[in-house]
C-alpha cells in the first residue's frame, strides 16, 4: 500500500511540474521577405494618409458647427433679451394704465376739497373784512 502511495504522490509531483513546460515551448514564424514588409508599410502609411485627411474633414466640419452654434447662440441671447425689454416695457406701460385712474380720482379729491375751502372762506368773508382783503389779494374773490 505504501508503494502505491508513494507512486502515486510521485506521479501528481511528475504532472505538476512537467505540465507548465509545454507552455513555455517557443514556435518559430514564417520567415517575412523584404518585399512583404514594404508591402504592409505602403499599405501602413496610406491608411495612415487617410486617417489624416479624415481628420483635416472633421476639424473643418467642427469649426463650421462651431461658427453655427455661436450664430444660433447670438439669435437666442438677442431673442431672450428682447423679450425680456418687451416684458419690462409692458409692465410699465400697465403700471402707468393702472396707476393714471388712481391718480386721477385723488386730484380730483384733492379739487374738490380745494374748492370747499374756497367756498369756506367766501362765506367767512362776508363776516370778516381781512379774510375778503386777504383772499382778493390772492385773485379768490
Amino acid at each position: 500500500m505504501k508503494k502505491w502511495m508513494a507512486m502515486f504522490f510521485l506521479g501528481i509531483w511528475t504532472g505538476i511540474f512537467l505540465a507548465p513546460v509545454p507552455g513555455y515551448a517557443v514556435g518559430t514564424s514564417p520567415r517575412i521577405s523584404d518585399r512583404e514588409i514594404i508591402e504592409s508599410l505602403v499599405r501602413l502609411e496610406e491608411g495612415v494618409k487617410a486617417n489624416r485627411e479624415m481628420i483635416l474633414s472633421l476639424r473643418t466640419d467642427m469649426n463650421s458647427m462651431r461658427t453655427e452654434i455661436l450664430g444660433f447662440m447670438k439669435w437666442g441671447f438677442g431673442l431672450l433679451f428682447t423679450g425680456m425689454l418687451i416684458l419690462v416695457g409692458f409692465i410699465l406701460w400697465d403700471r402707468r394704465s393702472t396707476l393714471k385712474p388712481v391718480k386721477d380720482e385723488l386730484d380730483e379729491l384733492e379739487q374738490r376739497k380745494v374748492n370747499r375751502i374756497i367756498a369756506a372762506l367766501k362765506k367767512l368773508s362776508d363776516d370778516d373784512s381781512r379774510v375778503a382783503e386777504v383772499l382778493r389779494s390772492v385773485g379768490l374773490l
